[in-house]
């Protein structure tokens, strides 16, 4: 296939739909195209990446494994790969195989920035892709424990679908790896095998990090389906969204347009400027997070009123700011924390949480964390877990 046959083929594809022809070309300078065999692997998981693959002809194959179970999702021509590690950060969490003959255009992360992510009409397209793909794959995943249940094996296919629900968050134990300016720690404790709880965090340039925590109504499967829609689109419309203030009324407006089964979300959301410590915050709903402020205790942070995500749409969600100095910290929780219910039925509630946190005020961010998650499991003792939770600790080094 000549180039000219390349760019036609790719203008028709729906990642540059809206794209002119010169635009196309200047992508498609910048990359190089790869040719793989039947059976070839194009990504490995758990490895860095630094590329977004855009399949121009032939078939993919994605498959997530563990446990000897596999989930094997299709790419078809025309749709691409590697975007959520570019977005993210974070190392591949699947493996990528050609199941035919096939070619593929490798975009490097500066153009997919440049001209599509950062771009309205890229971004856009993007969305489009994502969404559709994670339709695809939650079919594929419920066709899959539909399948299981016929057989008895329901829980191992809700426990795969766990590793790759937790392969979409990133990794509690390595936040903001380099960005010595903050120390961060953060875990998820799940009452099943899949929940609806979140947490996020990536780096938005050299001087802003980003950061969230959520909890999404309902239980299993349905709630993690939830959690990873907003999980992508709030990361695709922080990417594109010039103003940090527009990105939870732009989610709000998505969820609530298409949410025929009234789902909704909990969510604190902040960009932190680890150059002035400068923390922007906004608020949908979800409990006050815990600050330490100028060496002071533990205490709630007083916060702007905002509505549940997905709910009423144009709905206005204000933003706040509070300047943060030198060791001053943060640390956000689901109400699973809060809610947690001992045997005598008590609820671990915000005073028991401030007072694991004041014994361990001036400890690094996974003591917080782990401080806490000590003080709710002894406080439940052999109690079942009713609910999912999540915490994330963060300090301003300076």
């Amino acid at each position: 296939m000549s180039t000219t046959s390349i760019i036609k083929t790719l203008s028709n594809s729906t990642l540059f739909k809206g794209f002119a022809p010169e635009e196309v070309w200047q992508i498609l300078a910048s990359g190089s195209v790869k040719q793989l065999k039947p059976g070839e692997t194009l990504i490995a998981p758990g490895t860095s990446n630094d590329t977004l693959y855009l399949l121009i002809d032939g078939g993919l194959e994605v498959i997530l494994e563990k446990d000897g179970v596999e989930v094997s999702l299709p790419i078809p021509p025309g749709e691409c790969l590697g975007e959520m590690s570019l977005v993210g950060g974070n190392p591949t969490s699947a493996r990528a195989v050609a199941h035919k003959l096939s070619r593929v255009l490798l975009i490097p992360e500066e153009t997919f920035w440049n001209q599509l992510a950062l771009t309205r009409t890229g971004a856009q397209n993007l969305l489009g892709m994502m969404a559709r793909r994670l339709q695809r794959n939650n079919e594929a995943l419920i066709e899959r424990v539909e399948k299981q249940l016929k057989y008895q094996l329901m829980e191992k296919e809700l426990e795969t679908a766990g590793k790759i629900q937790s392969g979409i968050v990133p990794d509690g134990r390595h936040l903001f790896p380099k960005r010595p300016e903050v120390d961060a720690f953060a875990l998820i404790n799940q009452a099943r095998e899949v929940g609806g709880d979140f947490f996020d965090a990536m780096a938005l340039d050299s001087e802003r990090i980003y950061f969230a925590i959520g909890d999404v109504s309902g239980k299993g499967m349905p709630a993690a389906l939830f959690m990873m829609r907003i999980l992508t689109s709030m990361r695709l419309f922080l990417s594109n969204s010039p103003g940090f203030e527009e990105v939870l009324p732009a989610v709000n407006n998505w969820l609530a347009r298409d949410n025929d089964d009234l789902m909704f979300v909990s969510v604190f959301a902040g960009v932190l400027n680890v150059r002035t410590g400068l923390l922007q915050y906004v608020n949908a709903g979800h409990p006050p997070p815990f600050a330490s402020i100028g060496g002071g205790a533990f205490d709630l942070m007083e916060l702007p009123k905002g509505l549940l995500l997905g709910i009423v749409p144009q709905t206005p969600f204000p933003l706040t700011e509070v300047q943060l100095k030198p060791g001053d910290a943060l640390v956000l929780y689901t109400d699973g924390i809060t809610e947690a219910r001992g045997s005598r039925q008590a609820m671990f509630d915000f005073q028991r949480t401030k007072k694991a946190l004041n014994r361990r005020k001036q400890s690094d961010a996974q003591s917080l964390v782990q401080a806490l998650e000590t003080a709710v499991e002894e406080f439940v003792g052999q109690a079942p877990q009713m609910d999912d939770y999540t915490i994330f600790a963060l300090r301003y080094l300076g």
